[in-house]
């Protein structure tokens, strides 16, 4: 959301390469010959909170999404220095008219309840495939390891 156009797919594809390092670091540290003893138990369990600790201190310093500002606060001003502050200086009047175009179009866009969705026959298919995909990640163990 906060990356440039021409930024997104990679930005979105990185996210899941970094979930899968992740779960793999995770299980190759808890291996017995690594943090995988009784000892090291809670030294592996607390690691997990050195990212966290990074992120709540990190946070704070980094903007408010600019399509958030500007679509659900109205706030143009703000939305300009967020994209500045994002992808440094130049001319992003096209982002924010892509934004303001979003914008619109949500306003003629009607929110589904979650009992209308499941009733539209239109996304049928993707709930079952967005329920069978979710269940079969909850199922399969790694949330155990």
């Amino acid at each position: 959301e906060i990356s440039p156009r021409k930024l997104r797919g990679f930005a979105n594809s990185t996210s899941s390469f970094f979930w899968s390092l992740g779960k793999a670091i995770g299980q190759i540290s808890g291996q017995r010959e690594l943090l995988g003893s009784q000892s090291l138990w809670p030294m592996l369990m607390a690691s997990c909170g050195i990212p966290a600790l990074v992120q709540l201190v990190a946070l704070p310093f980094f903007p408010e999404s600019p399509p958030y500002l500007l679509m659900h606060k109205g706030d143009q001003e703000g939305c300009k220095k967020a994209i500045r502050q994002l992808w440094g200086e130049g001319q992003h009047q096209a982002e924010i008219d892509d934004i303001m175009k979003e914008k619109a179009t949500m306003k003629n866009t009607k929110i589904l309840s979650v009992l209308e969705l499941v009733k539209e026959p239109a996304f049928r298919w993707q709930l079952y495939m967005i329920v069978i995909l979710t269940a079969t990640i909850q199922l399969c163990g790694i949330n155990a390891v």
